[in-house]
């Protein structure tokens, strides 16, 4: 509480004395747009844009996240013409009019820095044609943005600041002159906390990833567009990260669902995946922690080794270790549910369970117990090993995440066969002390909704067609269920599809389940 006291008296006179300094100096140039790819809903900006419902009164809500990030903007200036630009102009002076308080989410640094982000690229749009007093008012909306985003950024832990807020925040020291050393430096920081040695952004969420790559390349503009060095680390980074992204796309196109992915923005994705030219995908099938990939001609796999290190860059983990999910022939067969497409606010947990996800959980019980923004329980110890000769590949990964609260250790294998469309698996159950107690456990497969499947007389095999017509066998020693469950590949639609169960209890001897899923 004290520290909270502290930040906002410090924020409060930062920004009063460096406003007097600064403020009578406002024929700045911010005629500068280095926007790359724009991730945000561009049809819900319009949307907004359009609508009459923002040119009065206040706005508090998540939903009107996009009206405060002033991305109406860009369909603004696409729209084009005198209208548009007077309209934007009263939206502005409206949201000015209406002085947010500094408590409000409204002046979060996340959202602080997308606004001032629009505010300088659209500037040449909504303010070119405005007279000396207005131009006033936006020159001080827009220092007053920058020096709440500076004095912020000294209470902050540099996991805690997103790449959006460096980049800004380099561009308005450029504008205003002044020194680039500490927020160059926090950036070299950044690079190394945010990304891990096989170039996955530690969020291990493919969405994080390209995002993460398209900010990078809009500082690399900025520093190139101003004549300035562009650290080594930087290019680096980007091939590093591009090079690690182009493997997240499954054999149809879609990107993989790890940690809250979704496929609102497959077009985006296939636009970072181009931004270098030349970058060979790296080979990620022995890696020891993230998203391990195995891909030939014709399927992928992908499997969820994840370790969680940090509690903000890991915070929406989801609750999948061991989790896998497969394509062949341009179709994705196994996956995880999927996430919705949300910027600000709250998603549904559901989808972080790991029910949602294609492993195997013991007595309905999340493998990492989840919190609001991070997470209170995780694995401690998760192994991976990998063999490989010229017919198959062979993984095997375990983790602890049921140790403490039901005394068992979960492993899994899995065998590809590189020459055939066929992998076969392999559960564990084992304790890790004696435990009387018999508890449910249950190995979900979730299928996409391409997949019609049948399930055999002896409950023992499951027949899959898909709808360029493969046909798959998934075989297993227990018995399977089929059971109803969803697929969120948009970010937005909930599509009902059907999900591989196995099911049965454990008791004190180990469990082995083996399963296969065959091409015929």
């Amino acid at each position: 509480m004290i520290n909270k006291i502290v930040k906002k008296l410090y924020i409060f006179f930062f920004i009063n004395s460096f406003f007097i300094k600064i403020k009578k100096n406002y024929t700045n140039n911010f005629n500068y747009n280095f926007l790359n790819i724009n991730f945000d809903n561009y049809e819900n900006s319009k949307k907004i844009f359009l609508s009459n419902k923002y040119t009065k009164g206040k706005f508090l809500k998540d939903k009107d996240y996009n009206y405060h990030c002033f991305d109406w903007l860009q369909p603004a200036k696409k729209i084009g013409g005198s209208e548009s630009v007077n309209s934007s102009k009263k939206l502005i002076f409206n949201w000015l009019n209406n002085h947010y308080s500094k408590n409000s989410f409204i002046w979060n640094t996340q959202i602080t820095a997308k606004r001032l982000t629009n505010l300088i690229y659209y500037y040449d749009f909504y303010a070119i044609s405005s007279d000396e007093k207005e131009k006033k008012l936006f020159y001080e909306l827009i220092l007053k943005h920058y020096l709440m985003l500076e004095a912020a950024r000294k209470f902050d832990k540099i996991e805690e600041i997103s790449i959006e807020v460096i980049k800004i925040l380099i561009l308005m020291r450029i504008i205003f002159n002044k020194n680039l050393n500490k927020i160059l430096s926090e950036l070299k920081t950044q690079l190394f906390k945010f990304i891990d040695t096989n170039g996955y952004h530690r969020g291990y969420n493919p969405s994080y990833q390209a995002e993460f790559i398209n900010q990078l390349h809009e500082i690399k503009n900025i520093l190139l567009y101003f004549n300035m060095n562009v650290y080594k680390e930087i290019y680096n980074q980007l091939d590093n990260m591009t090079s690690a992204f182009n493997n997240f796309f499954h054999k149809d196109g879609s990107i993989a669902f790890f940690n809250g992915s979704n496929n609102a923005n497959d077009l985006k994705y296939k636009q970072i995946e181009s931004l270098i030219s030349d970058i060979t995908p790296k080979k990620l099938d022995k890696i020891e922690n993230g998203i391990c990939i195995y891909s030939d001609k014709h399927k992928k796999v992908f499997f969820d080794i994840v370790a969680p290190t940090n509690k903000e860059i890991n915070k929406n983990l989801h609750s999948g270790t061991l989790s896998l999910e497969m394509s062949s022939f341009g179709e994705k067969i196994i996956t995880n549910c999927g996430s919705v497409e949300k910027r600000y606010g709250k998603k549904p947990e559901y989808l972080r369970y790991s029910a949602a996800h294609s492993t195997l959980i013991v007595d309905n019980t999340n493998i990492s117990e989840l919190s609001k923004n991070s997470y209170k329980r995780i694995p401690k110890k998760l192994s991976f090993s990998h063999e490989e000769n010229d017919e198959e590949v062979n993984w095997i990964a375990s983790h602890d995440g049921y140790k403490e609260n039901f005394n068992r250790i979960i492993k899994r294998k899995l065998k590809i066969f590189k020459r055939k469309n066929f992998i076969i698996g392999e559960d564990s159950i084992i304790l890790s002390k004696f435990n009387s107690k018999k508890i449910q456990y249950s190995i979900r497969f979730h299928l996409t909704p391409i997949c019609s499947c049948l399930l055999s007389n002896n409950k023992k095999t499951v027949f899959i067609k898909t709808q360029k017509n493969q046909s798959w066998v998934f075989n297993a020693k227990s018995a399977i269920n089929l059971e109803d469950s969803i697929y969120i590949k948009d970010g937005k639609t909930i599509e009902k599809t059907k999900q591989i169960v196995i099911s049965n209890y454990a008791d004190t001897s180990k469990i082995i389940e083996k399963w296969s899923l065959e091409k015929i």
